[in-house]
């Protein structure tokens, strides 16, 4: 037989392997119908995208069990054992699902403008004495990265423990120099799951967590990421994100966080009692610290997003710059608004990059209108902030985006605060940003032409896979 033969047969094998696999697994239908698409029109490229980005994750944890319940256990003599009768299904669904204690005690900072949050960082890491664990998905070798870079480096050669880690997927363009220089000056630097050369199905599976622990005291988590134009804006207008400043015993499921992925990285097990001091009741929050990631076995963020749908009676409020939901998350949305909630949902008007996942997010809401969901688009700007808040007692905020990609294939860190106060103020400025919107209504929207529902069309198609 021919070579081009050969090849074709082995093509030919290769994508009836695919298709038993992908039509057996456990996916959405859209994501299993994006596959089969590509895998029958570009097979080549369709095997070799399905091997770096559709073989779906082990469920497995980063690290061992007995290693997470050793970290755990540092958080465990805060767990709050009495809760809000009302959250008290949420709760426990966080923690039954994710080991994520409900922790008392807290305080916090809520950020909107970049700049305020990258000021308050930089005081914070000026200030520590042992340790600076930071793991952002982006730190671009621009102002703002240079900035903090030197910083870090003023740190470790005082002798303060300095730790950095990036996704190496987000950071490709960065110059390795930026980050050897880094090295060069004491501070230890990983990337999280290297392109190169380790190639693997797991490459897909990208850290797209925004964390800050300084001492063991202090944390940071929310959507902001270290580069210039964060600070700067884009296309004439503001970059609106949301990012929390932590004090109290939740720090210490940010360490957590933090060291399990560093043990993943690079390999070194941190686990001293100095990195878990003795926490002070810095308020009265009651928070929890939830981690999602494509290892698990269930989904968080499905399952607690349509459990706050579910269970509201007066209104969610719900921020991301993408809305590509599930199907837990769209019925529940749905379920939510045809039973008199006040659903509202806002996304910005025009993608930071690409079009994809923004015309992918428009396809939905045609039946989120036709449900009573309200719809605004942001025009001040980007709106990048991740944020949920209900009936005036419950506040998320972290680095999930509401799409597949982060649901299903990220890494990511959500703060779920339980707090009247919390959840009123951030309430008003989810109505303060509508200022800065346009509100699409259902007439308005089917007039828009054949060509565009075609592109939400076919994008949407594409979107679970990208």
């Amino acid at each position: 037989m021919t070579m081009s033969l050969w090849f074709n047969i082995v093509i030919i094998v290769f994508m009836l392997n695919i298709t038993v696999v992908v039509l057996t697994e456990h996916r959405r239908s859209t994501e299993t119908l994006a596959w089969l698409l590509v895998l029958y029109f570009l097979p080549v490229l369709g095997i070799l995208l399905y091997y770096f980005f559709g073989v779906p994750a082990m469920h497995r944890p980063l690290i061992s069990a007995e290693r997470l319940d050793e970290l755990k256990a540092h958080t465990a003599p805060y767990r709050a054992n009495e809760v809000d009768t009302q959250q008290h299904h949420l709760i426990a669904l966080l923690e039954g699902v994710n080991h994520a204690y409900p922790v008392g005690g807290n305080s916090l900072k809520v950020f909107t403008v970049c700049g305020d949050m990258f000021e308050a960082m930089k005081l914070d890491i000026r200030a520590a004495h042992h340790h600076v664990h930071m793991e952002f998905f982006m730190i671009e070798d621009d102002m703002v990265g240079g900035e903090f870079a030197e910083i870090l480096i003023g740190k470790a050669r005082e002798g303060v423990e300095v730790r950095l880690m990036y996704d190496a997927a987000a950071c490709i363009g960065v110059p390795r120099k930026f980050f050897r220089r880094m090295k060069e000056g004491g501070v230890k630097v990983e990337a999280f799951s290297p392109l190169f050369p380790h190639l693997s199905p797991f490459t897909n599976y990208r850290n797209h967590r925004k964390v800050l622990v300084v001492d063991g005291v202090v944390g940071y988590a929310g959507g902001m990421n270290l580069a210039e134009r964060y600070l700067k804006g884009i296309r004439g207008g503001v970059w609106r994100d949301t990012h929390v400043r932590i004090e109290g015993p939740a720090v210490t499921e940010l360490q957590t966080t933090f060291l399990t992925d560093w043990q993943f990285a690079s390999g070194e097990w941190v686990h001293d009692v100095s990195y878990y001091p003795q926490q002070d009741q810095a308020g009265k929050l009651l928070m929890q610290v939830v981690t999602s990631n494509p290892t698990a076995q269930f989904r968080v963020i499905d399952l607690s997003y349509s459990e706050i749908l579910h269970t509201a009676t007066r209104y969610v409020y719900l921020q991301s710059p993408y809305l590509v939901p599930s199907e837990a998350i769209r019925k529940a949305l749905y379920a939510a608004a045809f039973s008199g909630v006040d659903v509202r949902v806002m996304i910005p008007t025009n993608p930071d990059k690409g079009w994809v996942v923004i015309y992918a997010s428009r396809w939905y809401i045609d039946q989120m209108l036709d449900a009573g969901v309200r719809v605004f688009f942001y025009d001040n700007g980007y709106l990048h902030a991740k944020t949920v808040v209900s009936d005036d007692r419950l506040f998320t905020v972290g680095s999930v985006n509401i799409d597949h990609r982060s649901i299903s294939q990220s890494f990511e860190v959500t703060a779920f605060i339980y707090d009247a106060e919390v959840a009123t103020r951030q309430r008003q400025t989810f109505l303060d940003d509508q200022q800065y919107c346009h509100e699409i209504k259902r007439e308005e929207w089917r007039r828009r032409s054949r060509w565009e529902r075609m592109k939400e069309s076919v994008c949407r198609l594409a979107a679970p896979i990208l």
